[in-house]
């Protein structure tokens, strides 16, 4: 059967559905979408998805309709991609298991407005056009709207840049590379615009008389990005991994549970295997210990014995480097989640406090505290909340090399995990992916991790309590790693950071910026020229 013939099919068919069953069809598009994402990379499923979203979407007769399209898949996007929040609730004796998906249920109903305001835009744009003479440039306005939707989302409210379109190329190393360009909201630009060719192809196969050189220019730009991104990236990883010297650490997977954590009674067992994990022959020649985030559940810079225990067990001219909650009374209680290097006298070297809070998580914004207290449902935003530190320091120990630190959450924002000042040799990711659970959550985390180190040119050493533990270089390639809920121990040399600094660790997301403006330039361009012809 001609092709044309296939797609005219496909489109009388959708015109046929009532509106309810393209509601249905966008929420299930959207779905689809999230197994797109760690740990499951189907990425074909983007290529169904997103021009299922595109084709209904302009079957719409009023701007709500299309905003709601939009807004579904984003919502089913958003939903399966962050089910694992819900794991944080059954770990909290205060709720029932089932309030932690009306939890992930409501984060995705507030994220998915971005994806309905690119989606409203779009069909506002040219909902008055012919669809097959415009279908480009209903692609690349479309790639330009969802991806400045996805910036606002990462920094508009504190931020939450979670499963950027980008990031459904973690199942290889040489097609992350190119981040080292223009950062993952660059990568998600052509992302997107590779997931809408089979819409370009189906509505330039519904003309009559198709436009055979359109349809050759559409397939031949696909391979040009796809090899472009190869060969870079071929490139790049042919970059042996070179490590320091001087530099050798361990890092520590107790694969404590998170019950168990600040139990009370197992506090000091949980110390105690730490410590007995830590233990290196002096001959092994351990420079850094390295436990991952809350490890010591005491208050370590204000209680000499228990540094007096870690000092026991490194050797001269190691140091330990380990999360702990820190406070302060006077003259208000005060709480951080922190970081602290202690040298092996028991001498806290450096101290560093987690600047960017998880919203609900570690604080609650005073607007939704008080708006969900008016409400009675208070009870959902108890607890105590953490202060915020003064921001992305570099730390330098003598001899070593300088390091930055980024506890848990923080290193998921792209542009923002490095002093730009003082720009560290290495950064540290201590993290509890215990609330994260077993499911797609810890796989995602460290997929952001693996990019940040591609698009800063550095090597990020991860700790995580559960898992996963990684040595990563300076190309996001997993050295060694332990498994999820696995105890063990790394020993590894430190990679080196690269010579060179990236493109985009200088320019950050203005490149991102400079792309979409690119874009929009063709999209005008060929707008005058279909004007023109007619």
């Amino acid at each position: 059967m001609d092709k044309g013939k296939i797609a005219q099919i496909l489109l009388d068919w959708l015109e046929h559905r009532s509106d309810i069953q393209r509601m249905c069809l966008v929420l299930l598009a959207g779905i689809m979408s999230g197994f797109s994402f760690a740990p499951f990379y189907l990425f074909p499923l983007l290529a169904i998805s997103y021009p299922l979203l595109l084709l209904v979407l302009f079957k719409s007769n009023r701007f709500s309709d299309a905003f709601s399209f939009g807004w579904l898949f984003g919502f089913g996007q958003f939903f399966a991609g962050l089910i694992w929040i819900a794991s944080a609730f059954e770990v909290d004796d205060r709720f029932p298991g089932w309030v932690g998906y009306f939890a992930v249920g409501a984060l995705a109903a507030i994220l998915a407005l971005y994806a309905g305001l690119a989606t409203g835009l779009l069909w506002r744009l040219f909902r008055h056009k012919n669809l097959q003479k415009n279908s480009l440039s209903i692609v690349l306005s479309f790639v330009v709207f969802w991806n400045l939707a996805e910036w606002l989302r990462g920094h508009l409210f504190t931020g939450f840049p979670w499963n950027l379109s980008g990031y459904t190329w973690g199942f290889s190393d040489i097609m992350l590379q190119s981040s080292a360009i223009w950062g993952i909201y660059g990568l998600g630009l052509l992302t997107i615009f590779l997931a809408c060719v089979p819409y370009l192809l189906i509505q330039m196969s519904t003309v009559p008389a198709p436009p055979k050189k359109s349809i050759l220019a559409v397939i031949s730009a696909s391979v040009l990005i796809i090899g472009g991104m190869v060969t870079y990236g071929m490139l790049q990883l042919s970059e042996p991994t070179v490590f320091h010297d001087d530099v050798k650490l361990k890092i520590i997977q107790a694969n404590i549970n998170q019950e168990d954590k600040w139990d009370r009674a197992r506090k000091s067992d949980n110390f105690i295997k730490y410590l007995e994990m830590s233990k290196s022959p002096p001959e092994q020649g351990i420079t850094h210990v390295i436990w991952p985030e809350t490890a010591v559940a005491y208050f370590l810079d204000i209680e000499p014995s228990r540094r007096y225990l870690i000092a026991d067990m490194l050797n001269e001219n190691s140091v330990l480097m380990t999360g702990f909650p820190r406070i302060k009374r006077q003259p208000v209680l005060q709480a951080w989640n922190s970081f602290a290097v202690v040298d092996h006298l028991g001498n806290v070297k450096h101290i560093y406090d987690k600047h960017h809070l998880v919203p609900f998580g570690e604080y609650t914004p005073d607007i939704m505290r008080n708006s969900l207290s008016f409400l009675g449902l208070g009870m959902l935003v108890e607890g105590f909340s953490y202060s915020k530190g003064a921001g992305l320091e570099t730390f330098h120990q003598e001899n070593m090399p300088s390091f930055g630190v980024l506890i848990c959450y923080e290193i998921i924002f792209p542009g923002a995990v490095v002093d730009q000042s003082n720009r560290p040799d290495w950064l540290l990711n201590i993290t509890n992916d215990a609330w994260y659970g077993s499911f797609n959550g810890p796989y995602q985390h460290l997929l952001q991790t693996r990019v940040r180190a591609i698009e800063e040119g550095l090597p990020i050493i991860r700790s995580a309590g559960t898992g996963v533990s990684a040595v990563i270089d300076a190309y996001g390639r997993v050295i060694k790693s332990l498994e999820l809920n696995r105890q063990g121990v790394i020993i590894s040399g430190l990679p080196v950071k690269r010579e060179s600094l990236t493109l985009y660790s200088q320019k950050s997301n203005w490149i991102f910026f400079v792309l979409m403006l690119f874009l929009f330039g063709l999209n005008i361009l060929f707008q005058r020229q279909w004007s023109a012809r007619a």
